[in-house]
């Protein structure tokens, strides 16, 4: 199977330091307000590998067969700040069923996920499935060897790269696992009534 992947970087507009307080959700899942969610959440499946499911609202993972591919778009500057030479830093907020609620998480198995990027500027669309995916770009050196729920992991912490005059760049990769199978519900950095859910990148 193709290795899983998330994108290498994944950056984020953060136009307000304000931090949204949230208590009762997991440690480092305050984003600032500018923090960048997902666009589009594409599921791939290497036991139907022609199949095209397009943009849902849910990510899935399942082992060995399902992964989500994750697409960004990361702009070219923030606040008349070029985001070259930024640092883009990609999370993953993990919080239990119920801190995630009403928002829908699921999640059993070991906990571990490998992530692989796809080049910059490429991303999953409604014409994508597993034989036929974006072209495969450099993957999180780092990447947290268990995620399970009830903390927020850090995926990446690197360069932005996002090209002075693109207008913004899609940034993208997919989650897959050999042992686990998630089901998520990607809200907005502010949770959506609940705690984050989802991946989110901050730039700064």
């Amino acid at each position: 199977m193709k290795p899983a992947i998330i994108s290498t970087l994944l950056a984020t507009a953060l136009a307000a330091p304000s931090l949204i307080e949230r208590g009762s959700c997991p440690a480092n899942s305050k984003y600032p307000a500018g923090a960048i969610s997902p666009y589009g959440l594409v599921p791939i499946s290497s036991s139907h590998p022609s199949k095209k499911y397009g943009f849902v609202p849910k990510g899935i993972v399942t082992p060995n067969d399902l992964c989500t591919i994750v697409d960004l778009k990361i702009p070219d500057s923030i606040n008349g700040e070029l985001t070259l030479l930024k640092t883009c830093t990609l999370t993953f907020s993990f919080p239990t069923p119920s801190q995630a609620a009403p928002h829908k998480l699921s999640f059993s198995g070991g906990g571990h996920f490998t992530f692989s990027g796809y080049l910059t500027g490429f991303g999953g669309d409604e014409n994508t499935s597993y034989d036929n995916q974006p072209l495969i770009g450099p993957s999180p050196p780092f990447p947290p060897p268990v995620m399970k729920p009830g903390s927020t992991y850090t995926i990446a912490d690197l360069p932005c790269g996002i090209l002075p005059g693109s207008g913004g760049q899609t940034v993208s990769g997919a989650l897959c696992s050999q042992d686990s199978k998630l089901e998520w519900e990607q809200t907005k950095a502010g949770g959506d009534g609940g705690c984050p859910v989802g991946f989110f990148v901050v730039v700064h």
